[in-house]
Parts: structure tokens; sequence; C-alpha cells
């Protein structure tokens, strides 16, 4: 084997997944529309300019690649038609169809925001559990209210001027509606993290003082309305998360019987015993999908351990880094006697294939869990 020059450069930075979006069949079954009404609708929309119910390419939908009048909808966009409809026909029902359209709006209202907060909790970088309080980081909130950094900062002074202009108003408490977390990106530094109750809050505010169009109203409207409770079934998922991921990698490390790279076990009567560490070949932040599965799980030294999240500089790793790292860095651990190179060879062609296998299966391909 030739060794490659070993490198202390890390890979770069990866591309951020596209927003995820319904196709315009899936947000005409959601409604409980046909399509054609889906697109009158949208139709009539753009016929005026800057109208209340302007839905805004980019921020409601996206236009399907290479089709020009082919949509696609993110969930601001399907609530946003969804009080359309209810405002100007729910008036027209009979009573029957009126309370059938009503508990049908109220599940999408639940599911439309349900689907955000799973997107957004994927990250377990972006959050911090407190008891009962999911504590995400503004970049996260951001996305959960449809808006942006200068939206977010009015809304704030909106009710810190509220709180201290009206006897009674609710304001905001610190580790109840926001926290500053230090994280590893912004150490030395605020950041800032916002809670289920604080998301509401910062909802509530923008659905009755925020100078935004109907058809957003519609949006924070419905977070507001159900955001604790979304939030609350997802805390549960997650600890129990958490929990499965503990079980997996305790299974992981009492069935190896040494380092998968160097081969070392760890032996009591050695002076320096070696401690066997269970390694996420997908980081078990940036991929919580794949924190608990087997094939996820590399048991590796402590000291092999350490020096590759050093050589990561912390950031979120891959199968494919780990096999960077060994190539650049550990090859000797493969090297061998003229009797064994065939065998060390082989060996570490298996866990190289492993890694690439397991990178093309996953890569891209997130799980909800």
């Amino acid at each position: 084997m030739t060794p490659i020059p070993t490198s202390t450069t890390p890979p770069t930075p990866r591309r951020q997944r596209e927003r995820d979006a319904f196709s315009d069949k899936e947000a005409a079954k959601m409604l409980g529309i046909p399509v054609t009404k889906l697109y009158r609708i949208c139709d009539f929309f753009d016929a005026v300019p800057d109208d209340p119910w302007e839905l805004s390419e980019g921020e409601f939908f996206e236009y399907e690649p290479g089709q020009a009048r082919k949509r696609r909808f993110y969930e601001e966009g399907v609530m946003a038609i969804a009080t359309y409809l209810e405002e100007t026909e729910g008036g027209t029902f009979l009573a029957k169809l009126k309370e059938f359209f009503t508990h049908h709006r109220a599940r999408v209202t639940r599911a439309l925001v349900q689907r955000r907060i799973i997107q957004v909790t994927q990250d377990r970088s972006a959050l911090v559990i407190r008891g009962d309080l999911v504590f995400l980081q503004q970049r996260s909130v951001v996305r959960v209210l449809g808006t942006n950094g200068k939206g977010m900062a009015g809304t704030v002074r909106r009710i810190q001027e509220e709180s201290a202009g009206l006897e009674g108003a609710e304001g905001l408490e610190i580790d109840v509606h926001f926290a500053d977390i230090d994280s590893i990106e912004n150490r030395g530094h605020e950041n800032r993290h916002w809670s289920q109750r604080g998301i509401a809050r910062l909802a509530r505010t923008m659905q009755d003082r925020g100078r935004i169009t109907k058809a957003r109203q519609a949006w924070v409207k419905a977070v507001a309305d159900v955001a604790e409770d979304c939030f609350e079934v997802q805390r549960k998922m997650l600890e129990s998360h958490e929990a499965r991921v503990r079980a997996a990698m305790e299974r992981a490390r009492s069935k190896a019987k040494s380092c998968a790279v160097t081969q070392q076990k760890p032996t009591a009567a050695d002076r320096n015993p070696i401690e066997l560490e269970v390694h996420h070949l997908f980081d078990a932040s940036s991929r919580p999908d794949l924190a608990a599965r087997e094939e996820n799980l590399l048991v590796i030294s402590s000291a092999l351990h350490r020096n590759f999240h050093k050589w990561m500089v912390n950031r979120p790793c891959e199968p494919k880094d780990f096999v960077d790292y060994l190539l650049r860095n550990e090859l000797t651990h493969f090297e061998g006697s003229a009797s064994t190179r065939v065998r060390q060879d082989q060996r570490q062609q298996k866990l190289v294939h492993r890694l690439e296998l397991l990178q093309v299966q996953y890569e891209g391909n997130r799980l909800l869990y």
C-alpha cells in the first residue's frame, strides 16, 4: 500500500438541503379540492398584484423545474389557500359540510405545522431540551414562522412595547420564552434560542400586529394555535430517540472485541489500556435519523475518535470524511509483514467498502425518526 500524504485540512462544508414542498396533487388533496380549482385560485391571486392574498414565488410556492405553469406548494401556501377557502366559501356550505371543512382544516393546520417542526428539529445541534421546554435556535425559529431576521426583530420590539405599555400584557421571560445558549459555532457570543412558548408568543404578535399579508397571517395563526402541542409531541419523540441511541451504542460496544481500525483490544493488564468508543459515521447531531442504526456505528479507540473529530474541527461528519481521514492519516494500521500484508489489504478494503456503501445509501436520503 502506498501511503497518501497526511493532511490537516478537513473537507469543505456541504450544500444545505433544498426546501421541501408539496406537489399540486398533494396540496389539492389536503385541501379537499380538485387540482383545477387549486390553479383557478392561484390565477385569481396572480391577477391582482399586491393584493392581501398574494402568494410570492419562493415564499409560498415554487415552480416545477422546466414547467412554468406547474407549482409545488410550501406549507405557508397551502395554509393561505385553506384560509381563503374558509373565508370565501365557508358561509355557503350547509351546516354539515361547513363542520366537515372546519375539522378538515384543523387537521390540515396541525399536519402542516407538525411537518415544519419535524423538519427543523432534525438537526439536534440547533436545539436544547430543558425540562418540558424545547429551545430552538433562532435561525430555525425564523423558518418555523416563515419570516426573516428583520421580521423577528420587529416582532420582539412590538412585544416589548406592548408589555411595557399595557398592564397584564405578557412579556418575554428568559429561560421561559427564550434563552441565550452558547454553541460550538458561536462560542463566546450569545446564541438566542426560543422555546415553544416563545414561538407561540411571537406568532400571535405577528398575527395581531405584524405588517403582513393575509396569506402570511394564515400561517402564523396556525403556528400560534398548535405549535406548543406539536412541540410537546416532538419533545417526547426526541427523548425516546435518545434512549434508543444509547441502547444501540451500548450493543455495538458490547459486540466489539477490538478497534475497527487499529485492532487494539482493551486489556486490563496493559499499563495504559485503551478505551473503545462508538463513533457515528453520519454525525448524530446532523443525522439523528441514523443515530440508532447499527450500520452507522463504528467502534474505535478513544484516541482515534478524538483525533478524527479534532481533524474535522468539530464539524458534522459523514462516512466519506472518515474514509478520507483513514487514507490520509491512519494507513500504518493496515500495514504488516509479508505474510499478513494480503490479509491487512483485505481488511482495509472491507472497511472502506462498508463506509462508501453507507455513504451512497443514505446521502441525501433523510429518514423520519
